[in-house]
């Protein structure tokens, strides 16, 4: 008790809220969904709180993502939307019992917002999800993919300057295979990483495009789970 009481003095306001949600958690042993921010990796877990650091279940097939000092986060259910954002400490650790685990820190706010708005799925072991241009011949392969944007490959330089950041592109589509089409009825390159672009899209709302998205999310939010199961 007299830890806990420490490492209370030592928070805020909103630092006592946070040590208290992650408290919660691990009391009552409720399983959050995790985010892997630099790897777009997602996998449901369990927290508990040890000697002022966040100990976190680790799956057994998690071996690469995690790194000291990169950051994971997790949405605090049942608090309309208040979101936890961690540091890690010690990307892998095994307990007494031998389940690995990683730790972090204990922030002393909770974070904000993701802006993306929704979770991104790394797609890129699959060579047909991809992005076409009306006025381009060549297609982009998709590497991750979520509700309102992607990152495409952008294999030369040339394909640079097909886009703009900031700049609206007409005539996007997504093709899932060879038979689904997902009409965008907008799309705007956002960054560059390296051969990376990031888009922000809006899917157009006649016709199934938005249910062909949301079927395709649902199903690589279910193999990541899986693959990734704690």
């Amino acid at each position: 008790m007299a830890k806990f009481m420490n490492l209370l003095s030592g928070q805020g306001k909103e630092g006592k809220e946070v040590l208290a949600s992650l408290n919660l958690l691990d009391k009552h042993k409720v399983a959050v969904r995790m985010e892997v921010e630099s790897a777009n990796i997602h996998f449901n877990t369990r927290i508990s709180i040890k000697s002022a650091t966040v100990v976190i279940a680790k799956p057994l097939n998690l071996k690469e993502g995690l790194t000291k000092g990169g950051s994971v986060r997790f949405k605090v259910p049942d608090s309309e939307g208040k979101e936890v954002r961690m540091e890690v400490l010690t990307p892998h650790f095994n307990l007494t019992n031998g389940n690995p685990v990683f730790l972090c820190k204990i922030p002393k706010s909770f974070a904000q917002s993701n802006m993306r708005g929704a979770s991104r799925f790394n797609t890129s072991r699959f060579t047909n999800v991809k992005l076409v241009l009306d006025k381009y011949p060549d297609s982009f392969r998709i590497v991750d993919l979520s509700l309102s944007g992607c990152n495409i490959f952008l294999p030369n330089k040339d394909a640079l300057t097909v886009f703009n950041i900031g700049q609206p592109i007409g005539g996007a589509r997504i093709h899932l295979g060879n038979k689904v089409s997902v009409k965008l009825s907008s799309m705007t390159p956002r960054n560059l990483r390296g051969q990376a672009l990031g888009c922000q899209f809006t899917v157009d709302n006649e016709g199934p495009a938005k249910k062909y998205l949301l079927h395709l999310i649902s199903s690589l939010e279910r193999a990541e789970v899986d693959r990734y199961r704690t």
